[in-house]
């Protein structure tokens, strides 16, 4: 059920936190190398506030690949991982972006603050203007400035690269209280300087301005739960069904066009536009990665680990897409021909939730349940 995956992906248990946050700032897993360039010597965070970058290969599976991961089990690649600890104890980040400033910009759902993380790892954070607002997802708006969902208080916020930040009320009240019907969920760029949003059990989609006017489109099926939004590269929006496990494209006018998702149950979750110009989008209930076109027609492909649950998408300079697999507690990357490989994230049970390219090129990511933000360099 949708409410389950919340308080999985967003409003985890306080005595899950405070284990995870501990073993952050503990080690790296055992079974992970620490990076030869590294001289912090055994898994305390360095100078610069970040875990000890680690080298994903130890767990690698040899002579595996996507194409035989039925027989010989998940594919791992190498890679390298710098974990950065938020300085708020049980901030549980989730949404991420890069910024118009050169740094990348976060939520912390928990402590209802907005983060900023320089790309060598240094943490500023800036209280939203209301206690107890449950900031969610984050994006970049055309006015140079941060825009961000408030979950429970049912407002729109927005913080200047400086940290100065408005709220915008929704005119329209969620239909119950948190947890049962939160308010708006996710946020993305829209055309002509807008900014697009979801309302996840209230069903419809909002717009609004740099200026604050919102507009809100109700979609057609009850149920539907809507989480990921994006616009297309057709200039329509883009919008993930979750449990309504529909694909809707919307135009700016408010018409719904739905695609059902071929598995029953997949629970489309978030989406991003792919180098093919195609749409990608995670099931996190059924462990795939599905792909759609812009004229509708769906490609599914399982990821090897069994309930991986992948839940954040994003396309990356290397022309392949990178998902975070919250149940396997893994990045997982996927081509345009549909050939998966997963790497361990290095702290257990950490929660990858969103994932973004950073002005440096490489990927980041907030790990939700121990209170990080995460770094994979390509």
């Amino acid at each position: 059920m949708n409410r389950a995956r919340i308080s999985t992906r967003a409003v985890t248990g306080f005595a899950v936190l405070v284990v995870g946050a501990l073993t952050a700032l503990g080690a790296c897993v055992s079974n992970s190398s620490p990076n030869p360039a590294s001289s912090d010597g055994g898994g305390q965070p360095t100078e610069d506030g970040a875990l000890p970058s680690t080298d994903a290969s130890d767990s690698a599976a040899p002579g595996a690949d996507a194409s035989d991961a039925s027989d010989a089990g998940p594919t791992v690649e190498a890679g390298v991982f710098t974990e950065f600890p938020i300085p708020t104890d049980g901030a549980a980040p989730n949404g991420i972006t890069a910024g118009p400033d050169g740094n990348l910009w976060f939520t912390e759902f928990h402590t209802a603050k907005v983060g900023k993380i320089t790309t060598a790892g240094v943490i500023t954070e800036y209280p939203t203007t209301t206690a107890g607002s449950f900031p969610y997802s984050i994006a970049v708006g055309s006015d140079g400035n941060l825009w961000f969902t408030e979950n429970v208080i049912n407002k729109i916020g927005t913080i200047t690269p400086a940290g100065a930040i408005t709220e915008y009320p929704i005119p329209t009240a969620p239909s119950g209280s948190f947890p049962a019907d939160p308010g708006p969920f996710y946020i993305t760029p829209g055309p002509t300087g807008t900014l697009w949003f979801t309302s996840n059990l209230n069903d419809y989609t909002g717009m609004i301005t740099t200026a604050g006017a919102i507009t809100q489109f109700p979609l057609p099926a009850a149920g539907a739960h809507p989480e990921g939004i994006l616009r297309g590269p057709d200039g329509n929006i883009w919008v993930c069904d979750t449990i309504g496990n529909n694909i809707d494209k919307m135009t700016t006018a408010g018409v719904v066009t739905a695609y059902p998702v071929t598995t029953v149950g997949g629970e489309p979750t978030l989406i991003a536009v792919g180098p093919d110009q195609n749409l990608w989008f995670t099931e996190y209930a059924e462990s795939k990665i599905g792909k759609i076109t812009t004229s509708g027609v769906i490609t599914e492909y399982t990821v090897p680990t069994v309930d991986s649950q992948p839940n954040g998408i994003t396309a990356a300079p290397d022309g392949n897409l990178w998902f975070t697999e919250a149940g396997g507690n893994k990045i997982g990357k996927i081509t345009t021909a549909g050939v998966i490989t997963e790497l361990q994230v290095p702290t257990a049970s950490a929660g990858p939730s969103v994932i973004t390219v950073g002005p440096d090129g490489n990927l980041w990511f907030t790990e939700g349940t121990v209170g990080n933000v995460a770094r994979l360099t390509l």
